[in-house]
């Protein structure tokens, strides 16, 4: 019995419901993606492409998103949809936890810096809260 191709790259497609765009990727980042959404199955229900999740990081609805990116909504879900409102707060809560990591590590480096460092990570800190 031979291996089933066609199923494995299957298995690995993801499609981002913002922007109707699906990609199967290789093992090895469909993996890291895995590890990144927490597990497949949040991978599978919540990915969103870079440049959706940049635009709604900076506050953009679902319908201004998809205008932006010119996108065919036939058969995406509606911008109101109980889908795609799980999927912004599955992103909204990864993106409060990435920012608690960020800030974690520059309160440990600016304490363990020098003052020319301190400087340049409280920019950054300032940078990343506006």
């Amino acid at each position: 019995m031979g291996v089933d191709y066609n199923y494995i790259m299957s298995s690995r497609k993801i499609t981002c419901l913002i922007t109707g765009k699906s990609y199967t990727y290789s093992q090895d980042y469909y993996d890291k993606k895995v590890k990144d959404y927490v597990d497949e199955d949040n991978l599978k229900k919540y990915f969103i492409t870079q440049k959706a999740k940049t635009y709604l990081n900076k506050g953009y609805s679902i319908q201004e998103i998809r205008n932006i990116l010119n996108v065919n909504e036939d058969d995406l879900p509606s911008c109101d949809s109980p889908v795609l409102v799980e999927l912004i707060e599955f992103h909204k809560i990864q993106a409060s936890q990435t920012a608690k990591k960020i800030s974690n590590t520059l309160n440990f480096a600016t304490h363990k810096s020098d003052s020319e460092v301190t400087r340049f990570i409280n920019n950054i800190k300032d940078y990343e809260q506006h």
